[in-house]
């Protein structure tokens, strides 16, 4: 049976997928053809010898890009989670839900994230729940799919954008104490507006297993939200508010972040994954990219779009003479002049 609630999900998924395969979503600053690799000097080097596995959060992940948080809360997200998961679970990757707060309302709907464990019963499954909720909640989405950890999103944009969404946003402190005590390693995510350099320090600050800046040119809440709003009762004009993927992680290699950092938004190619970790991101994410590839080409679609991923980093990797992810840093590039200026403005 829909709720209110299951129903917006179905929404989401919907208005998501329709975006993507329009190239309707709202495009802001940099993007990843902004920067251009530069050939850097010969370097003895193979291929064998080229590893993308990764370290965070003191868990080995042999390849460092993962399914994002998209969605979860009714029948047909049901679906969608299951071949999301199989798929994770045949290529080998991590995988986030999306949000669960829909499950702990109605706990119906807690069989729709549950099912990501049952077709992925030994992958790394991160759970995902907004901001404002207490280490209660914490525990118990991340019982529901057994997590390894949790994202927990400060969607600000999307609220506001959201006819019905918040209105007060009282986030720090609780962030603090579910950093504290959560059973396991807690990321901070934003969820399309990307993050300045106020942001990651503040957040960097709190201490969490790793901070997901959550760029601009991907998948845009705010305006998923905007249009389920039939009756236009909350025209936010957000166009002007915001940083790319590409200008937040070079907002925080400028203030110098401790926390690991992930890069997502906009991402569409194993390409974008080597720009992204040669930024600094210790790991990358794609969720609409992901989504569209799976509505349009179906699971055997998905599972070779990342295996081609798997494919091509290890090639791009050895072009720019990196045996690991953390190498790619050194890797020399170029920035366009609307990025350099950019730069000279954090």
């Amino acid at each position: 049976m829909n709720t209110p609630q299951s129903n917006r999900k179905n929404e989401h998924l919907s208005l998501a997928t329709k975006f993507w395969r329009e190239g309707e979503n709202p495009q802001v600053g940099a993007t990843f053809d902004d920067i251009r690799w530069i050939p850097g000097t010969l370097r003895d080097i193979s291929l064998e010898e080229v590893q993308a596995a990764v370290q965070v959060f003191d868990h080995h992940f042999d390849w460092p890009f993962y399914i994002e948080a998209m969605t979860g809360g009714s029948e047909s997200t049901k679906r969608v989670n299951a071949d999301l998961a199989s798929t994770a679970a045949k290529t080998n990757i991590a995988m986030a839900v999306g949000s669960q707060s829909v499950a702990l309302k109605d706990l119906a709907q807690a069989d729709s994230f549950k099912i990501v464990r049952e077709k992925n019963p030994d992958g790394f499954l991160i759970a995902n729940l907004g901001a404002d909720h207490p280490i209660e909640n914490v525990r118990a989405a991340v019982d529901m799919i057994d997590a390894n950890a949790i994202e927990l999103h400060i969607n600000v944009g999307q609220e506001l954008a959201m006819a019905e969404g918040d209105r007060s946003f009282y986030w720090l402190d609780n962030l603090a104490t579910i950093i504290a005590k959560s059973p396991v390693p807690v990321i901070i995510k934003e969820v399309g507006f990307g993050m300045g350099t106020d942001l990651l320090k503040q957040l960097d600050a709190l201490h969490p297993a790793a901070i997901n800046i959550g760029g601009g040119n991907g998948t845009s809440f705010a305006q998923i939200e905007q249009a389920r709003d039939r009756k236009h009762e909350n025209p936010l004009d957000l166009s002007s508010f915001g940083l790319s993927t590409v200008e937040s992680l070079l907002a925080a290699e400028k203030v110098g972040v401790k926390s690991p950092i992930i890069a997502t938004g906009g991402i569409q190619s194993a390409k974008d994954v080597t720009t992204a970790l040669m930024l600094g991101a210790n790991a990358v994410s794609s969720a609409g990219h992901f989504l569209d590839t799976l509505m349009r080409d179906g699971q055997a679609g998905l599972q070779a779009e990342i295996e081609l991923w798997q494919q091509q980093l290890p090639l791009y990797m050895t072009l720019l003479g990196a045996k690991t992810p953390a190498e790619l840093r050194a890797a020399k590039r170029l920035y366009s002049a609307n990025l350099k200026n950019t730069m000279q403005q954090f």
